[in-house]
């Protein structure tokens, strides 16, 4: 009785202090996953350095260590760093001038002018999508405010009714010609009309104190302005294009803000939180450092200690582990070398038909190859776009579609099975699935960690489907007596 009373304590106090190790340890999973993945797909190269050095072990694993470092790492943040030089570039030097002279060229080309009223459109536009904004903000606007800005709205509406029934008679809701004398006429409403009767509707719910009516009429003016717009525009598409091709000065300076914004927080990291992420990614470089040669060093002696200490059988500690190996080289080979090869030859692409930035757009590319379903064409795409629309380079944009659709994309479908041919036994729905799912649970790393976990399960089964295989198979022990 003693002795199991001092096997519960013993196992609750190991149970107390593993929750404690793995507080401490959280931080450190990511770069230690890292450093293991790194051993593994370096092991050969380890290998041969350890021949070299006469199995002297410190030293060769210091030198594996600054190898892997020197073909991972420099690499890495050289053009890293070059596609961070290149975005802010291209954000801080964005020429708005420019960018309008492009939008003219293409709107001339193509026949996308804003029509009769331009400027009053883009002015209720800007200002029901400002209104939509503080209505749904911490801080709405007053009264006085909200009568201001809908007295602006009701005096630039009634400038556009009066330029579209000058340019439409037919919107002017007079009578059909061929109604008959005795019939009593029925104007025709106009979506202008709508509108202003919307935006009076509004003004009145301020000015009585209505206030809950001001929100239904606010809507009521914003479906009536998207009605005049396929109206004139000619069409729901055909006015998207339209106002997407014909931006206010207003909103290019918001695009201007709101990109220069996002490079602060995420690529400048001038902020005290972006120096802290800085800082801590150094932290986790150089941890992963460490950890890459004491596994080298030291990784045998380690693999044999948790053997000892772990409960499991030898043999399945050694599948679990040839599993590891096997899955982890399959997978990261794979996935890593097929993103690395895809933004190479897009970064190709992207030089002969002399686009900038094109460090940057090369690492873009790599990271979208990563994502499933989405893939290089995420970035190759919106550059042939980018070519035949804003630039006017049909044959370049052309001959890149081909290029990106042909080459870059179909090189997934070359280099996968060449990096894999049969390493991983995941079905390949099992394995997309693991992948999505791993990103959805983990972020980036879950490309990695995803179809690794469901590949310990599918081993772990087995590794149970054998143990009861051999229960069964197990004749029952006889009691009676002799």
């Amino acid at each position: 009785m003693t002795r199991m009373i001092s096997f519960y304590l013993l196992v609750g106090i190991i149970v107390v202090c593993g929750i404690f190790f793995f507080r401490v340890m959280a931080g450190f999973f990511l770069p230690l996953f890292l450093a293991a993945i790194l051993v593994v797909i370096f092991r050969p190269l380890h290998r041969w350095i350890s021949e070299k050095c006469k199995n002297r072990v410190r030293l060769a694993a210091a030198l594996t260590t600054l190898a892997i470092s020197l073909i991972v790492l420099v690499p890495l943040v050289w053009i890293g760093s070059l596609a961070v030089s290149e975005g802010v570039q291209l954000v801080t030097q964005f020429d708005a001038e420019r960018a309008k002279e492009k939008l003219a060229a293409f709107r001339e080309k193509y026949k996308l002018e804003m029509p009769a009223g331009g400027d009053q459109f883009q002015g209720i536009q800007d200002g029901l999508a400002r209104m939509a904004e503080a209505a749904d903000s911490d801080n709405p606007l007053s009264a006085d405010q909200r009568e201001g800005r809908v007295r602006s709205l009701i005096e630039k509406a009634r400038q556009l009714q009066s330029i579209l029934v000058d340019q439409s008679p037919e919107l002017d809701g007079q009578p059909d010609e061929d109604q008959t004398a005795g019939s009593q006429p029925q104007p025709e409403t106009t979506a202008g009309q709508v509108l202003i009767d919307a935006l009076d509707d509004a003004l009145n719910s301020i000015l009585s104190g209505t206030n809950q009516q001001f929100q239904g009429s606010l809507d009521q003016a914003q479906l009536a302005f998207r009605n005049l717009q396929r109206q004139t525009f000619g069409g729901p598409f055909r006015g998207w294009l339209i106002n997407v091709v014909n931006p206010s000065d207003e909103t290019l300076i918001n695009m201007r803000s709101e990109a220069f914004g996002w490079l602060q927080r995420w690529l400048l990291s001038v902020t005290g939180t972006g120096a802290a992420f800085v800082g801590d990614a150094f932290l986790d470089l150089a941890i992963m450092i460490v950890c890459v040669y004491y596994f080298l060093a030291d990784g045998a002696n380690m693999t044999r200690a948790l053997m000892r200490l772990s409960p499991l059988d030898d043999r399945y500690e050694q599948e679990l582990l040839a599993e590891f190996d096997t899955i982890s080289r399959a997978v990261v080979l794979a996935t890593l070398l097929t993103a690395v090869a895809q933004g190479l030859l897009a970064g190709i692409g992207y030089r002969i038909f002399q686009l900038d930035n094109v460090f940057l757009l090369m690492v873009l590319t790599m990271v979208f190859a990563l994502i499933p379903f989405i893939g290089a064409a995420a970035v190759w795409a919106p550059v042939c776009l980018w070519l035949f629309f804003y630039e006017g380079r049909e044959f370049a944009a052309i001959a890149l579609a081909i290029y990106g659709a042909g080459i870059v994309s179909m090189a997934d479908n070359v280099i996968k099975p060449m990096v894999l041919h049969g390493q991983s036994k995941l079905h390949p729905l099992l394995a997309l699935l693991s992948v999505i799912g791993g990103v959805q649970a983990l972020g980036p790393i879950g490309i990695l960690v995803g179809p690794m976990v469901v590949t310990f399960l599918q081993a772990l089964l087995n590794m149970l489907n054998s143990e009861l295989t051999a229960l069964a198979q197990t004749p029952p022990v006889s009691s009676g007596s002799s």
